[in-house]
């Protein structure tokens, strides 16, 4: 069984990854209380959380996500008028830019919810999501969502205003959502990597960024997508609309050493400057790897040759598998790949693994082996473990079984290797 949400939840997740943006969520109760949850729990807003502050109508006791609590009825004879008193209300609390997106019932009604915008004159704070890409991929209705709010909100080429070139320094972080597990520390590092080769990052599409930082962010010298399943297509606008150049590692994301290497080189080179001093950053960490691993492998023998399966889309699969194998020695048992992956990165795991000699492991079901360590989310390492399938797991993607992390951590970059590497080495320590 495969636990991944769908492009309802990549859209709502989108806009909730905008700290000065709400969603509207025009549709049953239903459709809001895992949202709301979700939403709430990866990116809290509120210092503090007291369900009686949000006893308002359409909140139900949640801070994020309210909802204009459709019913049987408004399927039958039309909702504009319930829809009507719901965002007068909803907007009158909310002070940001606001998303209104249908559920998937709600977008086969055909009521006109951007003609009560209209009237409202709200139209220039308010963006109407009419259909988010039903039961596609969590990847199609993030960029179908983040490509809605470029065009409306105009952007413009700071060259076309101001006759001056881009910022040389400035780029962009695509790809990164609220539906990616420690999406605040992979951002932290990912700032400082760049930070220590002297770039300024804008915009994160979209995770943790502002309207502002969007309606800015035409005039960087160069997009970074980490996730090319939830940035490829945007970046694509970008470069199409003001011929800001992209760059996507053949890796995927920066998972492992050679991943991040390759990324920080490859943003050097479109960027034309050096990339030492993050480069330097990875060498020290791998001479602190090297000397854990090897005091580990001289008494254990591992985790050189134990085995490992990876559930997750191709961007995070593929690195994870090059890394695992080629710096640790772990042999790939099962390869799954969610739904909607970047058909890339896939195609070059795929070719990784039969170069190999693990051709058997491409897109085999988790359950189908047993594993000394496994990569997935949480539900499905839940039933992995209980079926016997592998003797130790590690969450990489949500869903989560609902560890509550406090402090900042991330799979990406140096950092993310290092802490990889301490949960592998335990993990196999314990088989």
């Amino acid at each position: 069984m495969i636990f991944s949400p769908d492009a309802f939840t990549g859209s709502i997740l989108a806009v909730e990854g905008i700290k000065d943006a709400a969603v509207i969520l025009n549709g049953p109760t239903g459709c809001k209380l895992y949202h709301s949850f979700l939403s709430d729990r990866q990116f809290p807003r509120e210092s503090s959380h007291d369900p009686l502050a949000f006893q308002d109508d359409y909140y139900f006791g949640q801070a994020r996500v309210p909802s204009t609590c459709l019913d049987g009825e408004d399927y039958i004879r039309g909702s504009l008028e319930k829809f009507t008193r719901a965002f007068a209300a909803i907007a009158a609390k909310e002070k940001g830019f606001l998303v209104v997106i249908n559920s998937p019932g709600a977008s086969l009604v055909g009521d006109d919810l951007k003609s009560i915008i209209q009237k409202s004159g709200m139209q220039d704070r308010c963006l109407v999501v009419e259909k988010t890409g039903f039961s596609l991929p969590a990847s199609n209705g993030f960029e179908n969502t983040i490509l809605e709010l470029l065009e409306h909100l105009e952007l413009q080429s700071s060259f076309q205003d101001s006759h001056q070139q881009s910022s040389p320094k400035k780029v962009n972080i695509m790809g990164i959502s609220l539906l990616h597990k420690h999406w605040q520390g992979t951002v932290a590092e990912i700032k400082r990597l760049l930070t220590l080769m002297n770039l300024e990052v804008g915009a994160i599409l979209l995770a943790g960024t502002s309207i502002d930082e969007i309606r800015q962010s035409s005039d960087a010298a160069c997009n970074i997508v980490v996730f090319p399943e939830y940035g490829r297509r945007i970046a694509e606008w970008y470069r199409d609309k003001f011929g800001i150049p992209t760059v996507i590692s053949a890796y995927g994301a920066p998972i492992g050493f050679d991943a991040t290497e390759n990324l920080l080189k490859e943003v050097a080179a479109v960027l034309d400057i050096s990339p030492a001093p993050a480069l330097d950053e990875v060498r020290k960490a791998r001479q602190t790897s090297y000397q854990h691993i090897s005091r580990f492998h001289s008494f254990s023998g591992l985790p050189k040759g134990a085995t490992f399966s990876v559930q997750a889309e191709s961007s995070l699969a593929f690195p994870l598998t090059h890394w695992l194998y080629s710096y640790l020695g772990m042999a790939p048992v099962a390869v799954k790949l969610l739904s909607g992956s970047e058909p890339q990165t896939a195609a070059f795991l795929k070719t990784f693994l039969e170069e190999k000699g693990f051709s058997e492991a491409w897109n085999r079901d988790l359950s189908l082996e047993s594993s000394d360590i496994a990569f997935a989310d949480g539900r499905t390492l839940q039933l992995l473990k209980t079926k016997g399938c592998c003797k130790n797991g590690i969450e990489i993607v949500l869903p989560e079984e609902g560890y509550i992390h406090i402090i900042p951590k991330t799979y990406m970059g140096v950092s993310g290797a290092l802490l990889l590497l301490e949960e592998v080495i335990n993990g196999v320590r314990l088989k």
